[in-house]
C-alpha cells in the first residue's frame, strides 16, 4: 500500500513536468526506454511522458497490491511479487537519479560554454565597433546591411541611414565598383584596390579597400582612410618632380641644360640602332653678334635675348617629341627624333623667322643641321652639327648649313 500511495503522490502534474524537463535526453534509461518504445511515445511529448511514468511507477505496485488482496495475504505468493515491485522501483529511481546527475553535469558544462561564447561574442563585437577601420558587410547583391562605427565616423552616415542602400552609393566614381566586382566574380576570394569614395557631405576620401567573399554569398569590406597619406605622397612626388626638373633645366631660358642633352642624345642614338630605318636629326645654333649686343645693351638685355630664343624654340618644336637645350652661353641644340634633314631645315627656318621678328639689334642665328648615322655616337653627331653651324657663320651668318659628313652643303 505504501508503494501505491508513493506512486500516486509522484504522479502529480508538477512532479511530472520536472521529470520531463530533466529527461528530455534520457531515452536510454533502462526500463523506461522499453516502456516508451512499447507505447510509441516521444520524450518531447509531456503528456505522453507523464502517462509513461505513471504506468512505469504504478502498474508493478498495483499488481503487487492486487495479488496481496486476491491471494489473501499468502506470503509465499505475494512476497516475490512485492520484492519484484520494490526492486523495480529502486532500479527505476537509481536510473533516474543517475541520469539527473549526468544531465546536471552537462547543463553546468553547457552554461560555462555558453558564458564563454557570450564573452567571445561581446569581445569580437567590441573589436568590430571600436576599431577606427571601416568594416562594411554586404549581401550578395552589394546592398549594405552592416556599418560599424569606424565607417560611420569616416562617411558621416549612421547605420540606420545607410542600411539597405547600394554599396556603390559610397563611390565617388561608380565605375570604380568594377575594380572590386571583377576579381570576385572571376573566382578570386578577395580583391584589393585604392578607391576614391565620398562622404555624406560630398567630400572626397581615398581608402585602401579589401573585399572578401563570404560563404553565404555576401561580402565583407575592410578599408582604411589613406587620404592624408595620398596627399603627402602627391606633395612629395610634386617636390621630387620639381627638383628633377630643376636639375635638368636651364634657369634662364626654360630649356633643358647640357647635362640632360647628353642623356637624351645617347638614348636616341641607342634607339636608332635598335630600329634601323628611323631618322634622327640635330640642330645646332648660335646667336650672331651676341657679345657685342650684350656689351652695349647690358646683361639684362642679353639675358632677354637668350630667354626670347628659348621661347621661340619651345614654340617651334613638337611638344613631347622634340627637345630643346641650352648647350652653353649663346649656343642652343635641338634633338628631333624621326626627322630627316629636310624636315629639320624647315623647323630651323621657322625659328630664324620668329627670332628675327624681335629685332634685337644686329643679332641673328647661324644654324647647322646634322643627321645621325649608325656609326655616330653623341660626340661625333654634335661635332658634325657644330661644324655645319660654323660653316654658316663663315658663310655670312644668319644661314642654315646641312652637314654631309666631312663636307658641308649650304
Amino acid at each position: 500500500m505504501l508503494f501505491l500511495f508513493f506512486n500516486l503522490f509522484t504522479c502529480r502534474r508538477d512532479i511530472f513536468i520536472i521529470f520531463i524537463d530533466i529527461m528530455r535526453f534520457s531515452k536510454n534509461i533502462p526500463g523506461l526506454g522499453k516502456i516508451l518504445r512499447i507505447w510509441k511515445i516521444s520524450v518531447s511529448d509531456r503528456r505522453s511522458l507523464s502517462a509513461a511514468l505513471c504506468v512505469g511507477l504504478t502498474v508493478p505496485n498495483a499488481l503487487s497490491l492486487c495479488a496481496a488482496i486476491f491471494l489473501h495475504g499468502d506470503r509465499y505468493t505475494t512476497a516475490p511479487i512485492a520484492c519484484a515491485a520494490l526492486l523495480w522501483n529502486i532500479f527505476l529511481a537509481l536510473s533516474i537519479g543517475r541520469q539527473i546527475a549526468e544531465d546536471q553535469t552537462s547543463i553546468n558544462k553547457n552554461r560555462v560554454l555558453f558564458r564563454r561564447f557570450q564573452n567571445t561574442t561581446k569581445y569580437f563585437e567590441s573589436i568590430l565597433q571600436d576599431t577606427s577601420d571601416m568594416i562594411i558587410s554586404l549581401d550578395k547583391d552589394y546592398y549594405i546591411f552592416k556599418f560599424n562605427r569606424g565607417a560611420e565616423s569616416h562617411f558621416g552616415y549612421t547605420q540606420e541611414e545607410i542600411l539597405g542602400k547600394p554599396f556603390e552609393k559610397l563611390f565617388l566614381n561608380p565605375e570604380d565598383k568594377e575594380k572590386m566586382n571583377l576579381p570576385v566574380k572571376s573566382g578570386v576570394k578577395s580583391a584589393s584596390a585604392e578607391i576614391s569614395m565620398k562622404t555624406k557631405t560630398g567630400n572626397k576620401i581615398v581608402v585602401s579597400m579589401c573585399m572578401s567573399k563570404m560563404r553565404d554569398g555576401g561580402f565583407v569590406v575592410t578599408a582604411q582612410d589613406i587620404t592624408e597619406k595620398k596627399y603627402l605622397e602627391e606633395q612629395l612626388q610634386q617636390k621630387s618632380d620639381q627638383l628633377n626638373r630643376l636639375a635638368i633645366t636651364d634657369d634662364l631660358t626654360g630649356l633643358y641644360n647640357s647635362r640632360h642633352f647628353y642623356q637624351v642624345i645617347k638614348s636616341e642614338l641607342s634607339r636608332l640602332k635598335r630600329h634601323t630605318g628611323r631618322n634622327l636629326a640635330v640642330i645646332y645654333m648660335d646667336v650672331d653678334r651676341f657679345k657685342e649686343y650684350n656689351d652695349t645693351e647690358g646683361h639684362q638685355m642679353g639675358d632677354h635675348v637668350l630667354r626670347s630664343l628659348g621661347e621661340v624654340i619651345n614654340a617651334c618644336i613638337r611638344k613631347d617629341v622634340d627637345s630643346g637645350f641650352r648647350y652653353g652661353g649663346d649656343e642652343f641644340v635641338i634633338v628631333l627624333p624621326d626627322t630627316d634633314v629636310e624636315q629639320a631645315k624647315y623647323a630651323a627656318e621657322r625659328i630664324q623667322r620668329q627670332f628675327g621678328a624681335f629685332k634685337f639689334g644686329e643679332t641673328s642665328i647661324s644654324i647647322g643641321i646634322a643627321e645621325a648615322s649608325l656609326d655616330d655616337d653623341e660626340k661625333s653627331l654634335v661635332r658634325k652639327a657644330d661644324f655645319a653651324m660654323y660653316a654658316s657663320k663663315k658663310g655670312g651668318r644668319n644661314k642654315i648649313t646641312i652637314s654631309d659628313g666631312e663636307n658641308m652643303d649650304s
